[in-house]
């Protein structure tokens, strides 16, 4: 029996989800998991019910966490405002670890997500490939509120903490805002029931740049692999596939793999000529006989526009986790892309 209890915060999410798949598959682990609202998917961990927003939600739990010894935090809720995206999110993270600390004696490291944002991919160009060691920008940011806070409470305790920074995280998830693949497979989707050619919407720049991802499964196993190394305490790990591409590279093969024509790029923000289409994607579902998912379930227009207009080189360097002895960033992430696009059409979310 697995003598290690770990709890998956943001079960929900692309990240939550496929971390509990994977923990469960490698038995080690006795697994918990919870989020914001009830599971949308089945699965044997056990699930806790937790408001974090409640001081006191992990003492109404403290029975069902008693024996959590590790934690992979992965929620995360959309603020009006940066100051307001930072109070909630140190909120939630605060009120987990204060509350662990009364009710898990044994509890003993908290391995967290970051991301690009901590480089300052929200706001433009930043330096690549991007390192750990680089300077914050300019705050508020709520990874680096969420980082001072971990660093400041654990210290002098039994308990740690280790951050992992993936980037843009491909993996199957349903309601997810910022889930890149059920993006690109539902505008093929779209592209190939209009009979159009499939065009990357973004600018001509953008097509042509540096750019990686993170493989959801993968992200799980570095989560995993951190939070078992006493020697990635209190460090920072970036994660991705370990390959750079350019989206002019994959744009023809995702056509491919769709059976849709490709055609050259022309800019279009996919927000504004996706607003009339979810009558259509109903009429798909009908068609199909497709799990009934809204068009807006399923892509974040918004942030596509993002992605694909990104003008500058975009990746980061992963040769600290590297050289700690990780070493399974070596996957192509076209495969990548490929095996969720395949999970997509096993689980009828698609054509």
């Amino acid at each position: 029996m697995p003598t290690n209890t770990i709890l998956v915060v943001g079960g929900n999410g692309i990240i939550g989800r496929n971390a509990v798949s994977y923990l469960l598959s490698t038995g080690n682990w006795n697994t918990l998991v919870t989020s914001a609202s009830a599971l949308d998917y089945e699965t044997s961990a056990h699930y806790v019910q937790l408001d974090l927003l409640d001081p006191e939600a992990v003492a109404k739990q403290a029975e069902e966490l008693r024996e959590v010894t590790h934690v992979l935090y992965a929620a995360y809720i959309e603020g009006k405002t940066l100051a307001a995206q930072t109070d909630v999110n140190l909120a939630l993270l605060r009120n987990l670890v204060t509350g662990l600390e009364q009710v898990a004696p044994n509890f003993r490291h908290v391995t967290f997500i970051q991301g690009g944002k901590a480089y300052g991919a929200h706001l433009g160009r930043y330096k690549t490939p991007a390192l750990e060691a680089d300077p914050r920008h300019f705050p508020p940011n709520f990874y680096y509120s969420q980082e001072d806070f971990l660093r400041e409470q654990s210290a002098g305790k039994s308990w740690s903490w280790t951050a992992v920074r993936p980037d843009i995280v491909v993996g199957f998830a349903v309601g997810n805002p910022m889930n890149l693949a059920n993006l690109i497979a539902v505008y093929a989707s779209l592209c190939k029931e209009l009979k159009v050619p499939f065009r990357f919407p973004g600018s001509l720049q953008a097509y042509q740049v540096l750019v990686n991802v993170t493989d959801a499964t993968l992200l799980a196993k570095g989560m995993e692999w951190v939070a078992t190394h006493d020697e990635c305490r209190e460090e920072i790990y970036n994660v991705t596939n370990g390959d750079v591409f350019r989206w002019s590279q994959l744009w023809p093969k995702f056509a491919e793999y769709f059976g849709v024509e490709y055609a050259e790029p022309i800019t279009f923000p996919l927000q504004e000529y996706m607003a009339d289409k979810a009558e259509l994607w109903q009429q798909m579902v009908q068609k199909y006989n497709l799990k009934p998912h809204t068009l807006d379930e399923l892509a974040q227009w918004p942030f596509g526009d993002f992605i694909f207009n990104v003008e500058a080189d975009a990746f980061f360097d992963v040769n600290k986790l590297r050289r700690a002895g990780f070493h399974d960033m070596h996957l192509d992430s076209f495969t990548s892309f490929r095996n969720q696009f395949e999970q997509l059409k096993a689980e009828k979310i698609i054509p």
